[in-house]
């Protein structure tokens, strides 16, 4: 049986689409899913792809040797170029990343998932990350075979989430109602907060 190898990446900034980062969406699980999409313009996509396909192949590859049936498996891609709505190319690329709430041990133990939330400085974070956000995911690569769609694909489980610029949840359309005054500004981070430094030192931002 061919091992499915694990690899961790960080990737550069992109704008958070649909993300679900702070609480599971449960539409289509009742244990729920923390999901987002990430896009990135061609030329930060490139490398990301070449390294993904990379792994998708090999772990191919590997399959056929193990079993030639194999080569009769699809590889497919968490990735494909962004079209507008009237379906033109926009230069952009989709990054699909996904992670089950909980998941079950080989002894059958079940264990809570969440993904680590970081500001652009490294400290750990509990603001609601809205559509929009300026990100970086640091993820783990889950190689897969499914043999009910006869694909080999990887799966993007994100374990950490850096927002760089903060688009707060349903916010922008009222927000953008209004013109900027001289004024009340809000600081965000509240004093006496307390930040482990250990934290910190989880993903490499």
């Amino acid at each position: 049986m061919t091992k499915q190898k694990r690899e961790s990446f960080v990737t550069p900034k992109g704008i958070a689409v649909y993300p679900w980062l702070n609480t599971p969406d449960t539409k289509f699980s009742p244990e729920g899913d923390y999901k987002v999409t990430l896009k990135l313009p061609t030329n930060e996509a490139e490398p990301l792809m070449e390294k993904l396909t990379t792994v998708a192949e090999d772990y191919y590859n590997e399959l056929v040797k193990s079993d030639p049936k194999a080569k009769n498996l699809k590889i497919t891609y968490p990735f494909e170029e962004e079209t507008d709505d009237q379906g033109n190319l926009t230069g952009s690329y989709l990054f699909k990343f996904k992670q089950k709430a909980q998941v079950t041990g080989r002894d059958g133990t079940n264990y809570n998932m969440k993904v680590a939330l970081f500001d652009a400085k490294r400290n750990p974070i509990t603001a609601l990350v809205g559509g929009g956000s300026e990100i970086k995911i640091a993820a783990t690569i889950w190689p897969y075979k499914m043999n009910t769609t006869k694909t080999v694909g990887l799966s993007l489980k994100p374990t950490a989430v850096q927002v760089i610029n903060l688009q707060a949840v349903g916010t922008s359309s009222m927000a953008d109602m209004f013109d900027e005054e001289d004024g009340f500004v809000e600081d965000i981070k509240t004093p006496g907060d307390v930040y482990a430094d250990d934290t910190t030192d989880a993903c490499d931002f």
